[in-house]
């Protein structure tokens, strides 16, 4: 009972605590503090007087205070509400969108490791390939696999949707493997990505309806003719013939990719993903350590030159 009161307390004298903090240097605070002093007092001296009258009325207005404070500091609880709605959501804001960029920066780098292996250029090499083992330390693809995939910023999609077949899988790079794969019915279309899932694979996409940006492969037409339609779409092809690793950057515009790390760059900045520097922190912190390292190592041989001598 003594913790539970205590506890009580502790709440009021809290809330209390902030509503005033809020109301300071407001009209507000002072019509507050002539009700919080006015209305005992009367109370007190009505009731030592024995002006029953005035008690009865007294006791009745403030049995009706709380509707009396609500019409009175309207305004300052609508403000009060306001501020509490704007930082709670200012708060979830920020976790919604720090989940969001973790999510996006697993799915590119998921997309980066089915890349590498849908290539066999030899410098196509993720180091969460050796860190999975779905590949090894080294680079073992011996033969280029073909792959679409259209990525979605907003669901913009559903008529590719209905017409290919629906997966609904979680996103994972020997998902998209298992997909693309040369005996699997499903290899030969498009892949379309939906808020980190596979929703549909063998989708047919549209041509590309200029000339001059028509190319000879059909998974590199599909791409430029998508990207026209929807330029907030972001596809990826990988090519069968040279194992390229090719993406739109813009209506009509198709971009080889150098490296996986350019890759990365390119994908962050279509998905508008900030890199993490934070990785970069303990390599700048171990240089600094290195650097430290050596002037002692430096230092301890000149005085056992110095000694000898």
């Amino acid at each position: 009972m003594i913790l539970g009161n205590l506890f009580q307390v502790a709440i009021l004298t809290v809330v209390f605590y902030w509503i005033l903090r809020f109301l300071k240097g407001t009209p507000s605070i002072l019509m507050l503090g002539v009700l919080i002093i006015l209305f005992p007092a009367l109370y007190f001296f009505t009731y030592r007087l024995n002006l029953q009258v005035l008690h009865w009325l007294i006791e009745r207005m403030l049995a009706l205070m709380p509707v009396f404070l609500i019409v009175v500091f309207k305004d300052d609880i609508r403000r009060i509400l306001a501020f509490l709605g704007k930082q709670r959501f200012r708060t979830f804001r920020r976790i919604t969108s720090a989940n969001k960029q973790r999510r996006l920066l697993a799915m590119i780098d998921e997309l980066i490791d089915c890349s590498c292996a849908f290539t066999a250029q030899p410098h196509w090499v993720w180091p969460k390939s050796s860190e999975t083992g779905t590949r090894g330390k080294g680079k073992n693809v011996r033969y280029n696999t073909g792959a679409l995939i259209a990525i979605e910023n907003a669901p913009r999609l559903n008529e590719y949707i209905e017409k290919g077949v629906r997966v609904e899988a979680r996103l994972s790079s020997l998902t998209l493997q298992t997909i693309f794969y040369k005996g699997t019915p499903l290899h030969d279309g498009g892949v379309i990505i939906r808020n980190g899932e596979i929703v549909a694979a063998a989708c047919q996409f549209p041509a590309a309806t200029h000339l001059e940006n028509r190319p000879i492969h059909t998974r590199h037409n599909a791409a430029i003719g998508l990207s026209e339609l929807v330029p907030d779409i972001t596809v990826i092809v990988v090519s069968e013939e040279t194992g390229n690793v090719s993406v739109t950057t813009g209506p009509g515009r198709l971009e080889v990719m150098e490296n996986p790390r350019h890759f990365r760059n390119v994908l962050c900045n279509r998905l508008g993903v900030k890199e993490n520097s934070e990785k970069d922190k303990p390599r700048k912190k171990n240089k600094k350590r290195e650097g430290l390292w050596k002037r002692l190592l430096n230092k301890s041989q000149n005085w056992k030159n110095s000694a000898k001598k």
